[in-house]
């Protein structure tokens, strides 16, 4: 049985095989259902602390999704592919089981993730375990990937030049610097701002960014000539990054949205990662509005940045575009409205929350 480690599974899992597992991955999540991909609901185990008023028990659910809900949860997440019959003869079948838990305290408490997980492949033939991979890196790396993906379909259907762009991040963790290393795979980013609640941290990712310039090759990434961080606090700031933005990235675990939709500059394409519960919201309703809307699972519609996409009965708006999936294997266009001057739409999100099979096929590929 293969074990990597999270030390391993970083040597083994550059960039650009984080981009090219998710692809595969995200593909087989369409409308239809014809990709191959099977996704069973989660098992959730919530967590309260001994002193917490869940007196220290537990119960068995889903997934974190209310206000009852408690800060700490771990969850079971497996998923399987079968290769589409076209696909049989060069593909094969993978079965797996990922655990990630939420655990608030560990970073001031412990000095560990807040969101450890571990993938375990499952040999589909015989049944048994193949493989155990630390997945805490993995999952941000996948993560991002998507949102890299989702980046390239909307600055490739969008009538602006590609160079010398703009990215904006909210956030200073693990998912803000991998954010900004997959979008610079597919854009050429020029000017790059850090928003975070500590500025520290800020600080602290913006000089691990300038000294890995150092030993790049420019001729294999363009450099990115100007960093800057600022706090979240800091309102004119916040605005005067997010009016130049041609890229917004939020990887934050904000209930309130970061900032305000009418600051978002015609063609700014924004990617939301943060939230995942009806409760959490990264982007507020008017940026939503302005915005062709794509996911990844049927699943992000339950969070609070959509929640305004939810009207009365079954009608869906029509900024709502649908799944990436279904945009990466062309059955769907992003991003083509926001060039039509005769609609409101004039710029892209993509909303993700994450799903198991990303992780299979990134652990598979790892």
């Amino acid at each position: 049985m293969l074990i990597l480690s999270e030390a391993d599974t970083r040597r083994c899992f550059p960039v650009s095989a984080a981009i090219a597992a998710s692809r595969k991955a995200l593909a087989c999540i369409r409308k239809d259902e014809d990709g191959g991909a099977i996704v069973p609901t989660r098992i959730g185990l919530p967590y309260h602390a001994p002193n917490d008023n869940g007196g220290g028990s537990c119960t068995i659910a889903s997934a974190p999704s209310s206000s009852s809900s408690p800060a700490d949860w771990s969850l079971f997440k497996p998923a399987a592919y079968y290769p589409p019959a076209a696909q049989q003869a060069d593909d094969e079948i993978l079965m797996g089981v990922k655990l990630i838990s939420l655990r608030a305290n560990n970073a001031v408490k412990f000095n560990k993730p807040i969101a450890p997980a571990t993938t375990m492949l499952i040999n589909a033939e015989t049944g048994e375990v193949s493989a155990i991979v630390a997945a805490t890196y993995l999952t941000a790396a996948r993560t991002a990937a998507g949102s890299a993906l989702a980046t390239e379909l909307a600055l490739s259907n969008h009538n602006k030049t590609t160079d010398r762009l703009t990215l904006v991040v909210f956030g200073a963790g693990l998912q803000a610097e991998l954010h900004i290393r997959s979008i610079r795979h597919v854009a050429k980013i020029s000017k790059l701002v850090i928003v975070n609640r500590s500025l520290e941290r800020a600080e602290k990712l913006k000089e691990t960014l300038l000294n890995e310039q150092h030993n790049q090759d420019p001729k294999t990434q363009t450099p990115i000539t100007d960093i800057s961080t600022t706090l979240l606090s800091n309102s004119e700031g916040v605005r005067d990054a997010v009016e130049s933005a041609d890229i917004i990235a939020t990887t934050t675990n904000t209930c309130t949205p970061l900032f305000r939709g009418e600051w978002l500059k015609p063609g700014c394409h924004i990617n939301g990662i943060g939230s995942y519960t009806p409760l959490m919201q990264e982007v507020d309703e008017a940026s939503v509005k302005r915005c062709e809307v794509l996911i990844d699972t049927k699943e992000a519609l339950d969070v609070g940045d959509l929640s305004c996409l939810k009207g009365k009965g079954d009608a869906i708006p029509s900024n709502f575009i649908g799944l990436i999936g279904d945009a990466l294997v062309g059955n769907i266009e992003f991003g083509r409205r926001r060039n039509d001057a005769s609609n409101n739409t004039d710029c892209t999100f993509y909303k993700s929350v994450g799903t198991a099979i990303q992780d299979l096929v990134s652990a598979h590929i790892a």
